[in-house]
C-alpha cells in the first residue's frame, strides 16, 4: 500500500471513528482491498458497515464491497450469538460452584456502547474471578472440556491461562468472523498485571465494588462499574500500544464508553483509581489517542492531571507520532524500534527505566528453551544496546522511531 493510499484510508477510518456523518469513500479497487485488510486487522469491519449504513452511503459503494462487508457483519452476528450461549454456559456452571465471574470487554461493550452485538469483533472472552476461586474455576472448566491452548497457554501473573475446547480448525485471518472459529476463554484474577514489564504500575483496583448485572440477548452477565471498566480498558490499550500491536477496535471501546456515559461517570473516583495504581501515563496515552482519533473528550481537569503525570517524551510523541502509529500498529508486524522507544519514554526516571530494561533483557531467557533461548537473549541484548546508544545520541527523543 502506497503512502498516499494509506493516508486516505487512515483519514477515511478517522471519519468513521469520530462522531458525525462519514463521507462517501473514493477508493480504487486496490485501495478497497487494502481497506478490507486494514479494517480486519483492527477489528473494525462490522462497525464500518454500520457507519456507512447510517450515513446512507452503503448503497453507493461498489456492490461487491458492500456485499463483502454485509456478509462479514452477518457472520460476526452469528458468531457472537454462539459466543453468548457458550458464555452463558460457562458463567452458569461457575455460579453453581459459588464463583462469580465478571465479564470484561467484549460482549457487554457491544450491547451497552455499540448498541448492537454484531458490531464488536470478539477474539476471546475475558473473565475476572477472585484469586481464591482460581483452582476451582479451572477444575470446573476442565470438566466442561476446556484445555490450555498449546501455543498460548503460558499463564501470566494476572491470568490462569488461555483455554479452549480443542477441535480441528484451519486458522486463517480471513476467517476471523467465522461462527465455527473456536472461542478462547481467559481467566483473570486481576484486571491487569501489576509491575507489567518492570513498570511501577500497580493493580489494586477493587473491581468488586460497584459491579452490576447487564442483560444481553436474555443472558444476565456480571460486569464491573463503568469507572473501573474505563480504567481497565485504558490500561489494556496502552499495554498493547507499548507492544506495537494495539487494535483501533480497543480504542473505539474507550471512545464509545466516553461518548455514551461520560456525563454520568464519577470522574473524581476515576482519577483516584488511576493515581492509586500509578497508571496515569498509560491512561493518558489511551485517552489522548481516543481524543485525537475518535474525538472523545474527558473533563479538562482530568486531562491536565494525567498529562502532568506523563513523561514529556510521551506527550510529544502523542502530538507528533501517536495518531499515525495507532493506525499502523499490527499484531503480525510489530515495530521493534517503536516498542523500545515507548517503553523507554514512558518510564519515569532511572528508578523505573532500569527494571524495564532488565525485564526486556531477561524475558527472552525465561520464555525460551535450549539453544534458542541463548539466540533470543543475544539478539535482544544487541537490539537493546543499539536502542540505548541511539537514545543517548538523540537528545531530541522521538526521531528514534525512524531509524
Amino acid at each position: 500500500m502506497t503512502l498516499s493510499a494509506a493516508s486516505r484510508i487512515h483519514t477515511l477510518v478517522g471519519e468513521i471513528l469520530a462522531p458525525g456523518r462519514p463521507s462517501l469513500p473514493d477508493l480504487n479497487p486496490s485501495e478497497w482491498d487494502a481497506l478490507w485488510r486494514y479494517a480486519r486487522t483492527h477489528g473494525l469491519t462490522p462497525y464500518l458497515h454500520q457507519r456507512w449504513q447510517e450515513a446512507g452511503v452503503l448503497t453507493r459503494l461498489p456492490p461487491d464491497v458492500a456485499r463483502t462487508y454485509a456478509q462479514a457483519r452477518a457472520l460476526n452476528e452469528q458468531r457472537n450469538i454462539r459466543i453468548l450461549r457458550e458464555l452463558e454456559e460457562i458463567c452458569g456452571s461457575l455460579q453453581e460452584q459459588g464463583i462469580t465471574p465478571q465479564v470484561l470487554k467484549g460482549l457487554p461493550l457491544s450491547q451497552t456502547y455499540y448498541g448492537d452485538p454484531s458490531l464488536r469483533l470478539l477474539y476471546d472472552v475475558d473473565l475476572l474471578i477472585r484469586e481464591p476461586d482460581g483452582p476451582r474455576a479451572l477444575r470446573r472448566l476442565r470438566q466442561m472440556g476446556y484445555e490450555p491452548f498449546p501455543a498460548l497457554s503460558r499463564a501470566r501473573d494476572e491470568s490462569l491461562g488461555l483455554l479452549w475446547r480443542p477441535k480441528e480448525y484451519a486458522w486463517d485471518a480471513e476467517r476471523v468472523f467465522d461462527p465455527e472459529r473456536p472461542l478462547f476463554v481467559e481467566l483473570h484474577t486481576r484486571p491487569w498485571q501489576p509491575r507489567w514489564h518492570g513498570f511501577r504500575v500497580e493493580c489494586d483496583l477493587d473491581f468488586w465494588d460497584g459491579l452490576h448485572v447487564e442483560k444481553i440477548g436474555g443472558v444476565e452477565l456480571t460486569v464491573p462499574s463503568e469507572e473501573s471498566h474505563l480504567v481497565q480498558l485504558a490500561v489494556h490499550y496502552a499495554f498493547n500500544a507499548l507492544e506495537s500491536n494495539a487494535r483501533l477496535m480497543h480504542l473505539l471501546d474507550v471512545a464509545l464508553l466516553l461518548r455514551r456515559r461520560g456525563a454520568q461517570l464519577d470522574w473524581n473516583r476515576t482519577l483516584r483509581q488511576i493515581e492509586a495504581n500509578r497508571a496515569a501515563p498509560f491512561c493518558f496515552l489511551t485517552l489522548e489517542l481516543a481524543r485525537r482519533i475518535c474525538r472523545s473528550e474527558i473533563p479538562d481537569h482530568l486531562r491536565r492531571a494525567l498529562r502532568a503525570r506523563t513523561p514529556e517524551r510521551i506527550v510529544l510523541w502523542l502530538e507528533t507520532e501517536g495518531v499515525q502509529a495507532a493506525h499502523t500498529m499490527n499484531l503480525y508486524e510489530r515495530d521493534r524500534n517503536r516498542i523500545y522507544f515507548l517503553h523507554w519514554a514512558i518510564a519515569s526516571g532511572w528508578s523505573e527505566k532500569l527494571p524495564v530494561l532488565w525485564y526486556s533483557l531477561v524475558s527472552p531467557w525465561h520464555e525460551g528453551s535450549g539453544f534458542g533461548r541463548l539466540i533470543s537473549f543475544t539478539r535482544r541484548m544487541a537490539q537493546r544496546t543499539r536502542h540505548l546508544l541511539a537514545s543517548f545520541a538523540d537528545r531530541g527523543g522521538h526521531r528514534m522511531l525512524h531509524k
